[in-house]
């Protein structure tokens, strides 16, 4: 609610917007890994790409108490990286821009909390 220049929470809406946030988190998490994979090599394939993003997942769902399966579901990740080649961020081959996905990965940092960030970006330095 927004009154006389303050906000304050309705209780009553509290639980609601939790459930939504969580929802957002665990989405906006994966793209994190992925983004971050793909600034990180751009030149990993596709089926690359989705099998490291796959792994961090789960390594990230053991360390952040994620109990959610589809958190690292195949599916997921393979529906996510067919997107971002049909959009023109990669291709079959490999061959991202490290500067436009590195720029999707800030945006997307700044919007998942520091302890997930910092485990997704030490988490990839481990693997190179």
């Amino acid at each position: 609610m927004l009154s006389d220049d303050e906000i304050s929470i309705n209780p009553s809406h509290s639980r609601l917007l939790q459930l939504l946030a969580a929802g957002a988190r665990e989405t906006l998490q994966r793209y994190a890994i992925t983004f971050w994979l793909l600034s990180a090599n751009p030149s990993i394939n596709r089926s690359s790409l989705e099998k490291e993003s796959r792994t961090m997942a789960q390594r990230l769902s053991v360390l952040h108490g994620i109990n959610a399966p589809e958190f690292f579901d195949k599916a997921v990740f393979s529906t996510l990286v067919l997107t971002l080649r049909d959009e023109g961020y990669i291709s079959d081959t490999g061959d991202a821009e490290p500067e436009e996905t590195l720029k999707v990965y800030q945006m997307l940092a700044n919007l998942i909390t520091s302890d997930v960030r910092l485990t997704i970006e030490s988490a990839a330095q481990d693997e190179a």
